[in-house]
Order: C-alpha cells, then sequence, then structure tokens
C-alpha cells in the first residue's frame, strides 16, 4: 500500500505510532520536541547501504501531542512548491488578474 505519510501503526506493538525520518537533522529535531513535550518514545535506525531511517515510536495515547510535532518539523525543513521567485510572482499575477476579471464579469452580467 502506497502511504505517503511519515507515520504508520506500530506492526506488531498495537498501542504505539511509528514516526519515520529519512534525514538526521529532522529526526534530531523532532527528537527535541518530543522531549520539550515529554513525550515518551522509542527510538532506534534502520541502517542501509545509501541511506539511514530513523524511526520513533510513540504511545497512542500521546499520538496527537507527537503529530504536531511532526507537523513542526515538517513545516521548519519544507520547501516552496515553486522555488523561483520571479515563476511565482508570475503564477500570483495571472491568478490576481484572471479572480478579477471574473469578478468584473460576474457584476457587469
Amino acid at each position: 500500500m502506497f502511504n505517503i505519510t511519515n507515520y504508520f501503526d506500530h506492526p506488531t506493538r498495537p498501542g504505539y505510532t511509528v514516526f519515520k525520518f529519512f534525514e538526521k537533522q529532522r529526526a534530531t529535531y523532532f527528537e527535541e520536541l518530543l522531549k520539550e513535550q515529554n513525550i515518551w518514545y522509542e527510538s532506534s535506525l534502520e541502517e542501509n547501504n545509501e541511506k539511514n531511517i530513523y524511526l520513533f515510536g510513540v504511545r497512542k495515547g500521546d499520538e496527537k501531542k507527537a503529530l504536531k510535532a511532526n507537523y513542526l518539523v515538517s513545516g521548519k525543513y519544507r520547501k516552496p512548491t515553486i522555488s523561483n521567485l520571479y515563476v511565482r510572482l508570475i503564477i500570483f499575477t495571472i491568478s490576481l488578474t484572471l479572480i478579477v476579471l471574473a469578478i468584473l464579469g460576474a457584476l457587469k452580467s
């Protein structure tokens, strides 16, 4: 099954959720946030040939707080969808122009 999130139910322990990170800095920040919020967790490192996978097991009772920490990690390290400033401005200008024309067209009819 295809999963676009970085968390899933623990395969052998039903009361736990596992969070998975592929970058050390994201995993480190997530661990800091868990410690700040006094969330108990287990962590492990899976070493593959090319990259490491950082895993954190969190109890289901702390899942909401851990999800919030996970979203903070995603927000801190996310990259813009359109990284080029000029392309972003062009798309914004075209979108704004179309919205204004649509509103004017609705008002005139």
